[in-house]
């Protein structure tokens, strides 16, 4: 039979025969086909997340957590920095010295 001439079927076809067969496997070949299904499914995770990770690289950790944090968090965070200051919410060096004195006299 030449390849002209093989039918094609369909996604939807092809995941009901293979439905159909796994329902009369013996026990010990459906479990290497688990095994097998099993390991193709978390090698494409791996590679999902490599490609993700490529996309959205990780480019700091939080201070307090150490939780990594992708250039996409760290982009949001900072712009949501940059709109606080924008609005007046900062605090000047002077301020901060005196606090610094401030908090440094309580611990003496």
């Amino acid at each position: 039979m030449d390849q002209a001439t093989i039918p094609i079927m369909s996604t939807t076809d092809m995941r009901s025969e293979v439905a159909t067969w796994l329902n009369d496997l013996d026990d010990n070949f459906l479990a290497a086909v688990h095994a097998m299904v099993g390991t193709y499914v978390a090698k494409q995770e791996v590679e999902t997340q490599a490609e993700e990770a490529e996309d959205d690289p990780i480019v700091s950790y939080d201070v307090v957590t150490g939780t990594p944090r992708t250039a996409s968090e760290l982009t949001a965070i900072l712009d949501k920095e940059v709109e606080a200051a924008r609005r007046g919410e900062y605090i000047t060096l002077e301020d901060l010295r005196k606090q610094s004195d401030q908090w440094l006299a309580s611990i003496k």
